[in-house]
């Protein structure tokens, strides 16, 4: 058994998936199953996917309908048999000592969750490092030390794999915008601590042919309504924890 399973979920992005897939083949800790979800993709992804699987025996290619990225993380989880699992967006790479260092903070804490911090490429996000290592228990620190409230990207986390099961953490389906930043809340507020790890970073890349940015209005009118509703949820969320004033000072984080 693997002890990090890595769900990838992919559609129609031949422009950027080997050096995803280089950036996984590169690190330091080998002790991987990459489980590619093919998310019924019509350029060239598979025949990219077909020629790592045959090159590496921890590639594993699962071709499907398209039925959006949730569906494809959660038949992820369902195949997954890692001791921990990474979700990693197919447009972006990580760095060569990534799962090592993300993988050693796990073992030290016994955190359910550990985070990196990450570097972009887009001015719609900033960069944001930790300089040193830290671990959160309570909901305050947990929210503080994540930005979980600005930041709440599912791909900077590495997660315990029973963690995820025995909570029934999923993806929602009917999602096609913050839909992990949702699935970063529900996990954070059960979660018994959280570490964060220093020294390496995921790096998220701007892709201009990205669901998220279809021109089609039908298309970004349902992304605004889930992004409302996503601000919704977050905002409760601090209030039923009595952590409200994060929620407020969300723009001054987001602008620091």
């Amino acid at each position: 058994m693997a002890k990090i399973s890595v769900i990838v979920p992919v559609y129609n992005v031949e422009k950027y998936l080997a050096r995803c897939l280089d950036s996984l083949c590169a690190q330091t800790f080998t002790d991987l199953e990459i489980i590619c979800i093919n998310d019924g993709s019509t350029d060239s992804s598979d025949k990219i996917l077909a020629q790592y699987a045959a090159h590496d025996k921890r590639f594993i290619v699962i071709n499907k309908k398209n039925a959006g990225v949730s569906a494809a993380r959660n038949d992820g989880i369902a195949r997954a048999h890692g001791e921990y699992i990474h979700f990693m967006d197919s447009d972006d790479f990580i760095d060569s000592d990534y799962y090592e260092k993300m993988f050693a903070m796990a073992i030290q804490t016994g955190a359910d969750m550990v985070v990196s911090g990450f570097m972009t490429n887009t001015k719609y996000a900033r960069d944001m490092k930790y300089k040193s290592s830290w671990v959160a228990c309570s909901v305050y620190k947990k929210l503080r030390k994540t930005y979980a409230m600005t930041d709440g990207y599912v791909w900077r986390y590495l997660f315990k794999t029973d963690f995820i099961k025995n909570n029934k953490l999923q993806f929602d389906t009917k999602m096609i915008s913050q839909e992990d930043a949702i699935f970063v809340l529900n996990a954070i507020d059960v979660a018994n601590k959280i570490g964060g790890v220093s020294g390496t970073n995921y790096h998220y890349m701007f892709n201009d042919m990205s669901v998220l940015n279809n021109r089609d209005s039908i298309h970004h009118k349902k992304i605004k309504e889930q992004y409302k509703y996503a601000k919704k949820i977050k905002r409760d969320f601090a209030c039923a924890h009595g952590v409200q004033w994060l929620w407020y000072l969300r723009k001054i984080l987001r602008k620091f």
